[in-house]
């Protein structure tokens, strides 16, 4: 079997099962088996696999068909340039959610070369709280999970790409974590219930602990963190949280009831409001 034809099969084995990008899952998983990259996998069409590479791309789409993601597969995701390594058990970052490591930078920004503190709630492997330490050193960060295997591949990415520089606390919502900050971050579980069953009943494989933010509309748990925020923040403090761009307008609604004022929208790479921000009165 050539890179050829493994790839066309791979390809037709997973639109089969209706996964989202059969193409480029079939290369990075022929990459991998390969130990290649996929630029190289392209030059290579011709060339013949190996019986070990094709048990091992054979075995690959076997899972990726079964509903695991492929960075979980392949050990890692990339995000704002950096491989942080995932795997089963924890959300997959997004690149929506750099949209919220921009917005974060422009607010950190303004502090100067003084710095300050920082703390992402919910966050999972570390993909923000750690880009953002990378990219401004100055800054103290920390972060907390309720999830235990969140905070197993935490502390091996904040090692790897920041030599551990980020504090993290076992937390649910920020219970026990004191502060004051002056800016606190977060990607919360924002699905509803119901949109978490149709994902996970079919076999989608990430935990429904990092999709369900319970109640009719997503938000119950931004109803719980918003106001625990508040009390950890200082004066005019800022909290920054990706949702829905659908639930942008009642999460207003919900920062506003807790004396957060000058709310502003960031827009993802599809210029969807994806993050939104505001002020501690």
């Amino acid at each position: 079997m050539t890179v050829q034809e493994a790839l066309i099969e791979g390809q037709r084995i997973l639109k089969k099962e209706g996964t989202d990008s059969p193409a480029l899952d079939a290369a990075l998983l022929l990459s991998q088996a390969r130990h290649t990259s996929r630029e190289r996998l392209y030059m290579d069409l011709a060339e013949s696999l190996t019986p070990k590479q094709i048990s091992c791309f054979h075995r690959s789409v076997r899972r990726r068909s079964s509903g695991e993601p492929v960075a979980w597969i392949l050990g890692f995701k990339e995000f704002w340039g950096r491989n942080f390594v995932v795997g089963p058990g924890v959300l997959c970052p997004r690149p929506d959610s750099e949209t919220l490591v921009e917005a974060a930078l422009e607010i950190m920004d303004k502090s100067g070369d003084s710095g300050g503190t920082l703390h992402d709630c919910c966050c999972g492997p570390g993909t923000l709280a750690i880009s953002l330490a990378c990219e401004r050193p100055h800054w103290k960060l920390s972060g907390s999970d309720i999830s235990v295997i969140a905070a197993g591949y935490f502390r091996q990415n904040n090692q790897r790409l920041c030599d551990g520089r980020v504090d993290f606390t076992k937390s649910d919502l920020m219970e026990g974590i004191n502060g004051p900050f002056d800016i606190i971050i977060s990607n919360p579980p924002y699905l509803t219930p119901t949109e978490t069953n149709t994902r996970v009943n079919p076999g989608w494989k990430e935990p429904a602990l990092a999709l369900n933010g319970g109640g009719e509309d997503g938000l119950d748990m931004i109803r719980r963190l918003v106001p625990r925020a508040a009390t950890r923040l200082v004066r005019m403090g800022s909290i920054l949280l990706e949702a829905n761009p659908l639930q942008m307008s009642p999460i207003r609604q919900i920062l506003s009831e807790n004396n957060f004022i000058k709310m502003k929208l960031y827009k993802d790479m599809a210029g969807r409001e994806r993050v939104i921000a505001g002020c501690k009165k």
